[in-house]
This record gives structure tokens, sequence and C-alpha cells, in this order.
């Protein structure tokens, strides 16, 4: 099952009456060939969409949750852009699965290393959410330790979520 609001368009516009089926089992349907797997993730199956370009898929949550990805129309949900993925994410090995297939993020904390895939990091329950301000998206994903550090400060007001690169290596914000 699949939320109107998060699925985008056509479901954004309104409810249809009988059967609906998503993109992919509409092209599973009329027999097109294809890789209709996720490439930001190992995962299969879920509420998939086109890339951009058409050339691939992704899952709607991780062209959410992956920081250099958005999406062309927003609203809709639809055109899943990753041409700004740096190399640097692309191929890193997820802490939790094992898997080098798609990107990883890091974990927030300052100084920890641990990357995962954003399927296996909400498969695990792990602590990913997206904070708006000023207009732009903050990714905030913290590992398995660091989600109870996270929980627990955050109930407090303590923790506050700032992007990775104003992280001084003396964990102090530049200016």
């Amino acid at each position: 099952m699949v939320h109107s609001s998060c699925y985008g368009n056509p479901l954004i516009r309104s409810i249809p009456d009988g059967d609906w089926f998503c993109m992919r089992c509409q092209r599973e349907m009329a027999e097109e060939k294809g890789d209709f797997d996720c490439c930001l993730c190992p995962q299969k199956g879920g509420a998939v969409k086109p890339t951009s370009d058409n050339s691939k898929w992704a899952h709607i949550i991780c062209g959410l949750l992956v920081p250099e990805v958005f999406f062309r129309d927003p609203e809709g949900r639809e055109g899943i852009d990753c041409s700004r993925v740096p190399e640097k994410r692309k191929g890193v090995e997820c802490y939790l699965c094992g898997s080098k297939r798609g990107c990883g993020i890091e974990c927030s904390q300052p100084k920890c290393a641990l990357a995962f895939h954003v399927s296996c990091g909400l498969e695990k329950d792990l602590s990913i959410e997206l904070k708006e301000t000023n207009g732009l998206g903050i990714v905030a994903a913290f590992c398995e330790d660091h989600t109870q550090l996270w929980k627990k400060q955050e109930l407090t007001g303590k923790f506050k979520i700032v992007p990775r690169e104003k992280v001084c290596s003396n964990n102090k914000i530049r200016g």
C-alpha cells in the first residue's frame, strides 16, 4: 500500500475509482523490459518512480532522504534527479546489509563514519529525518548507537541539527 501524498501524481490530484496500478506495475503489465529496481539502494519492490532521465528507477523515500537527490516536480513527486549525487556516496558499503549497491548516507553524528542505505536504516528503525531550514532540506540520519542518543537528546532539546559540512574537526560550528 502507498499513501497518496507520498506517491504524488496522479494520486495527489484524486484517488481513482476501481483498480489503480503504480507506474512500475503498469509497465510490467505492458510487458516492458527494464530494471525497475531502485538505483539508490538494494531493496526490491516498494514505491518506485523513474529518474528524471528515464534510465533508472528509485524509491520515492530514497529520493526524499538521500541529500543530493531531488524531485524536479516536488509536489507530484516526479522526475527523481540523481545527477548531483557525488561519487564518494556511490558504492559505499552499508554497515547494515553489507551491500555496496546504490549509495549510502552517513551517520550525522560528528566523527561517526558509519554509512547505510535509506531503506536499510528505515527497516532497522534508525532515526532519519528531513528538516526544512531557510528553504533548504537537511537530512539527519543516525546509526543504531546514535539513534538511541538522538532519541534521548531530542526530548531534552539538547541536540541541534546542522549540515555536516559546517562541522569542524573540533566539533565547533563555523560561521
